[in-house]
């Protein structure tokens, strides 16, 4: 159990970054429907991926009993799955106006993983 707390935490993270990325989405395409394009569109999930990835490894790292390396290489390694679902299945499913968004927020989540390779441990 003390190992599935940090994972289920970092994946609800990911789930409410991704969700709230979407609604900013349309928040901003409303507001600023001139000026709102489709790279503005790309850009905003992939800020968001990276949210997501710095989000859900500190909330992650905070549940964590142990703080070891195993609880940061699966909090990497849920980074990283999670990024290529979105990139590829997520993406692959809506294969319309929102597969580039889905793709930036996969493949920016995932690479956001690589920021917590080196250093210590929190």
């Amino acid at each position: 159990m003390k190992r599935i707390k940090p994972i289920l935490t970092a994946a609800c993270a990911i789930i409410i970054l991704f969700v709230a990325v979407s609604l900013l989405d349309v928040v901003i395409s409303v507001l600023y429907a001139r000026f709102y394009s489709s790279i503005a569109f790309i850009v905003t999930f992939g800020v968001g991926g990276i949210f997501g990835a710095v989000f859900a490894y500190h909330y992650g790292m905070e549940m964590a009993v142990a703080k070891d390396e195993k609880d940061r290489w699966s909090l990497i390694i849920l980074l990283i799955a999670a990024g290529l679902l979105s990139f590829f299945w997520l993406a692959q499913m809506e294969a319309g106006e929102y597969a580039a968004a889905f793709k930036a927020y996969g493949a920016t989540l995932a690479m956001g993983s690589l920021l917590f390779t080196y250093g210590k441990i929190d």
